[in-house]
């Protein structure tokens, strides 16, 4: 009995994807130039592939859909394929026959699919827990410090990738001055309100001033202190565009009423991927602002519930009102939280490979209300299971694909 035989056929770009990555990814894939890429692309219907059998087949389909783009595998008859037949007839057109050209799908070696993955459990991460709220209790908040990096470092540890963990070597006094001064300086405002308001609402402006040099400052000191195969990340930035980005698009946006939260949003996330760098090799960003739309229509209905709610407070109960706004804005919240998290790294690549998060919103909702519901029931002592379930879902849906430039890159560093 013959082995079956399937036909790859193109059919279009998935929604959500940009377009221009998509084909540059494409054409990388198949080794192709841009013309014939613009050839396949305008096109509804081109074979790719021939006489694929069952497996290759599926991981064709596979790998075309992780970079965006929709393939069928289609049965063909054992004898014949209607497009080697097209092309035995002498078929010249320039958007389908460089397909039927015998071009190798190599799974193995040009690109490579690697999960992350999380080792952790709720149990052993409860003990750390304790520990740090017994130590955080002991000492009025002052050792808090102590109790975030063992937290930090027991997540690091428990993510892997390619059988590799991650690693955080912090010492907490590096931070505690840092984050003992921002206490002070809140406990102090809290203080003078009751004062005096005008000088708390001038330390508020001061605070939200200072604010992207505290991010600056942070996110250099948590990328020199991250590792991953004993190298540590680094952070490439700079304070003036750190200080355009995380005060300017925010002020942008508050004045606009959240209309220009979709392009503060996507400055935001490429500011956090380009200044990051792995290996001497610096990360990019390649969003794209349509896709960052989708944000505007749950902000604006959230912003329309509270500005009813406020309006009609006279006639409305304070309970109800309260309710459906916190329900609205944490509806919100879950939506935003699911599209951030997909447009950011999926829009993050390197030379040696790009990355593909596929969160979904119904299985991410259902996770935060199972872990809201059952912190509540528990008085809270579900918070460690709910932070290492979270953990298991990030890691269940992010992967990285490699190209031959990282098993290199692994060969160098091991």
């Amino acid at each position: 009995m013959p082995v079956p035989q399937f036909d790859i056929v193109f059919r279009g770009v998935r929604n959500g994807f940009e377009r221009s990555r998509v084909k540059a990814q494409f054409a990388d894939l198949f080794k192709l130039d841009s013309a014939k890429v613009e050839g396949i692309f305008k096109s509804s219907r081109v074979t790719l592939k021939n006489n694929a059998d069952e497996r290759l087949a599926n991981i064709f389909v596979a790998r075309l859909f992780a970079i965006g783009v929709i393939a069928d595998k289609r049965p063909i008859e054992p004898l014949i394929s209607k497009a080697i037949a097209l092309q035995d007839s002498g078929e010249t057109s320039s958007e389908s026959s460089a397909m039927h050209q015998p071009v190798e799908f190599l799974y193995g070696e040009h690109i490579r699919r690697i999960p992350f993955a999380f080792t952790g459990n709720g149990f052993a991460y409860c003990k750390v827990w304790l520990v740090n709220l017994l130590v955080c209790l002991l000492s009025a908040g002052v050792l808090y410090p102590w109790a975030q990096v063992r937290s930090l470092r027991y997540f690091y540890q428990h993510t892997a990738l390619d059988n590799a963990a991650f690693d955080y070597s912090s010492n907490p006094q590096k931070i505690y001055l840092m984050q003992f001064a921002f206490i002070t300086y809140g406990l102090g405002l809290a203080y003078v309100f009751f004062i005096n308001p005008f000088y708390c609402l001038l330390g508020l402006l001061i605070l939200i001033g200072v604010f992207p040099l505290y991010w600056f400052k942070r996110s250099a000191f948590q990328q020199r202190h991250s590792f991953y195969r004993h190298l540590s990340f680094r952070h490439c930035g700079s304070l003036r565009d750190a200080y355009f980005v995380f005060l300017g698009w925010p002020l942008i946006m508050l004045l606009t009423a959240g209309l220009a939260a979709p392009f503060a949003v996507l400055n935001m996330q490429e500011y956090v991927a380009r200044t990051k760098s792995f290996g001497g090799y610096n990360l990019s960003f390649a969003g794209s602002i349509k896709n960052y739309f989708t944000l505007l229509p749950p902000l604006l209905i959230a912003e329309a519930v509270t500005f009813a709610c406020v309006y009609w407070s006279q006639y409305l109960p304070f309970w109800f009102s309260t309710m459906m706004m916190v329900t609205v804005w944490l509806l919100v919240f879950v939506r935003w939280r699911v599209a951030l998290v997909n447009l950011q790294w999926n829009g993050v690549t390197c030379k040696l490979g790009y990355f593909v998060a596929h969160w979904d919103l119904p299985s991410y909702r259902k996770l935060v209300v199972q872990n809201v519901c059952l912190c509540i029931l528990t008085l809270g002592f579900y918070w460690p299971w709910a932070r290492v379930r979270s953990a298991h879902y990030k890691a269940s849906h992010l992967a990285f694909f490699a190209n031959q430039r990282f098993k290199k890159w692994q060969q160098s560093v091991d």
